[in-house]
């Protein structure tokens, strides 16, 4: 009987180099990373399931893959900077027809919820280091659902990790969710969120002006004032008027005219 050679079977290292995955991958499954003691870190909620925008103002919109958007600050915002003062305080915008202490949201199509835009102002943030309270803008064109009333009582919680420091939810409108990033990103390019809006630009040269040291502001004079000023006409050119005592402007001789 003669002997039938057969293939010689593959090295152990040639077979391991046929079945070698990625490091980290077991077929298409990515295995989560190790910290140094060992434990897998896997990936938090809001890695998983948003999409995270920076603005230029340092706030953090995680656009959720359902077109919910979850506002709050980046990590690099200078409230949570290393020894940055504490915050003592978050006030959400109250004094208006957009107050959202007051929102009431019903029903599936969320009615009665406020709507704002980009730039308008959700809440205004203090520290104990005093200044002018720090605005927190809308960023997007969204209904907001729901504020975080947690921050009122506990505002060192804004910003902070494990889901607690977020700042409203918002719920752009059906046309507008998948493009909703792009424009924030656009909006802050065109008009940065970081520059004051005009009202805040007024009210702090109001301020700088009433400082001890600025400019002195002239009274206001009221409109019947300012018409008392002038010269009637009638009574310059002809020494009479029709309205006598009632009228509304200053009789003065010709000669004063």
């Amino acid at each position: 009987m003669c002997d039938v050679e057969s293939e010689p079977e593959p090295a152990p290292a040639a077979a391991a180099a046929d079945c070698e995955e990625a490091p980290g991958d077991v077929g298409t499954t990515r295995l989560p990373d190790l910290s140094p003691d060992g434990w897998p870190i896997y990936p938090s909620v809001t890695e998983r399931y948003f999409t995270t925008y920076v603005t230029s103002n340092h706030q953090a919109l995680h656009v959720h893959s359902n077109g919910i958007c979850l506002l709050g600050l980046a990590p690099s915002h200078p409230l949570l900077a290393p020894g940055a003062a504490r915050i003592t305080g978050v006030a959400f915008r109250d004094h208006d027809a957009k107050n959202l202490l007051a929102n009431e949201v019903r029903g599936k199509r969320k009615s009665g919820a406020v709507f704002v835009l980009p730039r308008d102002l959700v809440a205004s943030v203090t520290t104990e280091a005093g200044g002018d309270p720090l605005p927190l803008w809308a960023c997007v064109r969204a209904n907001v659902i729901e504020v975080n009333r947690r921050l009122i009582e506990e505002p060192e919680l804004l910003g902070s990790a494990g889901g607690r420091g977020w700042l409203a939810v918002l719920m752009p409108k059906m046309a507008e969710k998948g493009s909703i990033g792009a424009a924030l990103l656009e909006l802050d390019r065109t008009a940065p969120l970081r520059d004051p809006t005009g009202n805040h630009k007024r009210r702090r040269d109001q301020q700088d002006a009433s400082a001890p040291g600025g400019d002195e502001q002239q009274p206001r004079v009221s409109r019947k004032a300012a018409r008392r000023a002038r010269v009637c006409w009638d009574f310059a050119e002809t020494g009479t008027c029709k309205f006598a005592d009632k009228c509304r402007f200053r009789h003065a001789a010709p000669s004063e005219a």
